[in-house]
C-alpha cells in the first residue's frame, strides 16, 4: 500500500510539473505538428504550435515557454535562425531548446549547438525517446529556476549589504574632523580616500585646552568591515571629550579638574587593550601627539607608523624616523616619546602607508624619499594644494593600477609672522 501511495504521489507531482510547463512547437509539416502536439498534451503539457519559425518567434515573444521544440528546415525562418533569435531575447527564465532534424553531419550539429540548441531528436520521432528527453529538459529547467531564485536572493542581499556599507561609510566619515580647530598661528588640512567603502584608517586633530592640541592618525591592518569597526572603536577612545571611554584626559579633584594623558601612556593603554587576536590577526600603527600651540613643540609616539615628513624653509625636507612596534604585536612593548620643533613657515605631514607603498606597473614603490621630494616641491603652494599635487603624482605613478590601499594624510603648517 505504501508503495502504491508513493507511486501515485510521484505521478501527481510529475503531472503538476507538466501542467505548469508550456511547450512551443515550431513545425511546418501539418501532420507532424498535430501528432506531436497531441502527444504532448496527452502527457499533460500545455502546448502551443506554430507552422514556421516566424510564427513561433512571435508566439515566443509573448512569453511563458519553458521548452521549444523546433524543426530544422522551415520556411521564412529556419530552426537555427529561430534558435539564434530566441537566445537573443533577454529573459530571466531559461528556455530549453530541442532541435528536430533528419541531418546527421557533425558540422551541422555544431552549427545548431553554437546557435543555442540544447538537444537533438532525429526524425521520425520515437515517443519513448521524446519522453526521456523531456524529463531531462525538466531537470535542467528546474535547476535553472533554482539558480535564478538564488541569484535574485543574492542580488537582493548584495544591494542591502551595499546600502549598509554606504551607511557605515557615512558614519565613519562623520567621525573625521569636519573643519580644523580655530587657530591663529597654524593651518591644518587633510585628505581621506578609502580604497573600499570602509577604511581601516582614521585620524583627528583637536584642541585639548588653551595651550595643547592633540592629533593622531592610525592605520588598522587589513581592509573592510573588521578594520573599520576597530578604527571606529579607537576613534572613540581617542576622543578629546573627557568621559569614561576617552584615554586622552583624566579627571582631577581640583583645578584645572583634568590631566592630559602623556603620549607614551596612551600607547601603553591601547597596547594593553588591543593585543593581537589569533582569530583576526588585527593590529594597528599609530602616531599620537601633543602640540604646544605656544612653543610649536610636538611630543609624540610612533607605534610602527610611517615616518613624519618635516619641511622647513630654512633647512629643507627631513624624514623624521621614529622607530616603534605596532599596537597589539607585543604585550610588553616599550614606546618612546619623540619631539619635533616647529618654526614659523615649517610644515609636517603624517600619512598612512598606502602612499609610500603605492606601486607602479613595474612593482616599484613610490617610496618615502620621493614623497618628501614631491611635498618639498609644493612648499610654495598652499598646504591643501601640496597634498592634492602629491596624491595626483602618486596616482600617476600607479598608472592603470589603483593605489590599492586606504590613503590618509594629515598636515599642519606653523604660519610665518
Amino acid at each position: 500500500m505504501r508503495t502504491e501511495r508513493f507511486i501515485q504521489k510521484f505521478k501527481y507531482i510529475e503531472e503538476q510539473g507538466r501542467g505548469c510547463m508550456k511547450i512551443l512547437i515550431a513545425e511546418d509539416d501539418m501532420v507532424s505538428r498535430k501528432v506531436l502536439q497531441r502527444t504532448l498534451e496527452k502527457w499533460g503539457y500545455n502546448v502551443d504550435a506554430a507552422e514556421d519559425g516566424m510564427e513561433a518567434l512571435e508566439l515566443y515573444r509573448q512569453g511563458g515557454y519553458s521548452i521549444l521544440i523546433t524543426d530544422w528546415m522551415m520556411p521564412r525562418l529556419d530552426g537555427v535562425q529561430l534558435v539564434e533569435q530566441v537566445r537573443g531575447i533577454d529573459s530571466k527564465d531559461y528556455v530549453y531548446i530541442i532541435m528536430l532534424t533528419a541531418k546527421s553531419a557533425k558540422y551541422e550539429f555544431i552549427e545548431a549547438m553554437e546557435a543555442g540548441a540544447d538537444d537533438f531528436l532525429s526524425k521520425p520521432l520515437d515517443r519513448e525517446e521524446l519522453r526521456v528527453r523531456l524529463q531531462a529538459a525538466r531537470r535542467v529547467i528546474d535547476l535553472e529556476r533554482q539558480l535564478s531564485k538564488q541569484n535574485e536572493k543574492l542580488t537582493e542581499n548584495n544591494v542591502r549589504m551595499k546600502h549598509d556599507l554606504e551607511a557605515a561609510a557615512r558614519i565613519q566619515v562623520s567621525l573625521l574632523p569636519d573643519s580644523p580647530p580655530p587657530l591663529d598661528d597654524y593651518e591644518i588640512d587633510w585628505r581621506f580616500n578609502p580604497c573600499d567603502e570602509l577604511a581601516g584608517d582614521i585620524f583627528n586633530v583637536f584642541n585639548l585646552d588653551e595651550e595643547m592640541m592633540g592629533l593622531y592618525l592610525l592605520d588598522v591592518s587589513g581592509h573592510g568591515v573588521s578594520a573599520a569597526l576597530l578604527a571606529v572603536t579607537l576613534s572613540r577612545l581617542l576622543s578629546p571629550v573627557m568621559d569614561t571611554a576617552s584615554l586622552l584626559k583624566s579627571r582631577l579633584k581640583e583645578e584645572p579638574w583634568y590631566q592630559l594623558t602623556e603620549p607614551i601612556e596612551v600607547a601603553n593603554q591601547l597596547n594593553k587593550r588591543f593585543q593581537l587576536d589569533p582569530k583576526n590577526s588585527q593590529y594597528f600603527t599609530l602616531i599620537y601627539g601633543l602640540l604646544n600651540k605656544v612653543t610649536g613643540e610636538l611630543r609624540y609616539i610612533s607605534a610602527g607608523h610611517p615616518a613624519i615628513i618635516h619641511l622647513s624653509k630654512e633647512n629643507g625636507g627631513k624624514i623624521v624616523d621614529a622607530p616603534g612596534i605596532p599596537i597589539g604585536i607585543m604585550e610588553n612593548s616599550v614606546f618612546e616619546e619623540y619631539r619635533l620643533q616647529l618654526e614659523p613657515g615649517d610644515r609636517f605631514y603624517i600619512y598612512s602607508d598606502g602612499i609610500a607603498e603605492a606601486e607602479n606597473l613595474q612593482s616599484e614603490q613610490f617610496g618615502t624619499v620621493r614623497l618628501m621630494e614631491t611635498l618639498q616641491e609644493g612648499m610654495s603652494s598652499s598646504l591643501g594644494n601640496s597634498i592634492e599635487t602629491m596624491l595626483h603624482k602618486v596616482e600617476k605613478w600607479c598608472g592603470h593600477r589603483s593605489i590599492g590601499d586606504d590613503v590618509s594624510v594629515l598636515a599642519m603648517e606653523m604660519k610665518s609672522n
